[in-house]
């Protein structure tokens, strides 16, 4: 922002406006499927880390210089533009996931395929995750911490009287707590007996707010199986 014509030092008031941007600006490319692990927190804090790979950062501060520098009474110029339009083209196609074209249920399996059982002769399109941000996607037998934040749903003085989180079979709660707005919990990818990838399974919490409110958020998640080569 110096570059384009920014002199003054920022004041605490600066630095509150600018962190409020970043967390509107983040939660917009979250919503874009633009996932760069960005650290959401109820109360945003200027000396939290972000959470995001470095790679990540300077198309960061340019998409924010431009959002912050009119609030300061510039126009931002021909190269701040051409930098921030970069650095948002470079975000889209970093962080772009690919949709997994599957085959239709018309298609034939094919002589080969139904040797064991000849009566499914067509693929069956199988349910798949949602091919989104909010998809947590893990390689079975990780362990990981995930939580639910539910501040911009309570009413202002509402809190959370009571939760119930179940899974379905493949996942397994290591553990679970209520910090009102938020339930936190610890996943492992078990898998199944089976063994193999698993492209569909859903965690469920049911909400019951001090209002007497009750809420359900179903939370998707893909499992892949890691082939390791010694």
């Amino acid at each position: 922002m110096r570059i384009s014509g920014l002199t003054v030092q920022p004041t605490p008031e600066d630095y509150d406006l600018a962190l409020y941007k970043l967390e509107d600006m983040a939660e917009e490319y979250y919503a874009r499927n633009i996932c760069v692990n960005y650290n959401f927190e109820d109360e945003p804090d200027t000396g939290s880390l972000t959470n995001m790979h470095r790679k990540f950062w300077h198309s960061f501060s340019a998409c924010l210089a431009r959002r912050l520098i009119t609030d300061f009474g510039k126009i931002p110029s021909p190269t701040l533009i051409a930098e921030s339009d970069a650095a948002f083209s470079f975000l889209s196609s970093v962080t772009a996931q690919v949709d997994q074209t599957q085959y239709p249920s018309r298609q034939p399996r094919g002589s080969g395929s139904m040797r064991y059982n000849r009566w499914n002769r067509y693929f069956q399109p199988a349910a798949t995750a949602p091919n989104e941000c909010k998809t947590h996607t893990m390689y079975i037998d990780d362990i990981n911490d995930f939580v639910e934040h539910y501040d911009a749903y309570l009413n202002d003085g509402e809190t959370i009287s009571s939760y119930v989180l179940t899974v379905d079979d493949g996942l397994e709660v290591v553990s679970e707590s209520l910090s009102s707005p938020d339930v936190n919990y610890r996943i492992k990818a078990a898998g199944t007996s089976s063994g193999g990838s698993i492209a569909l399974l859903q965690a469920k919490i049911v909400v019951t707010t001090s209002d007497s409110r009750v809420n359900t958020r179903l939370i998707n998640f893909e499992l892949l199986q890691s082939d390791v080569i010694d």
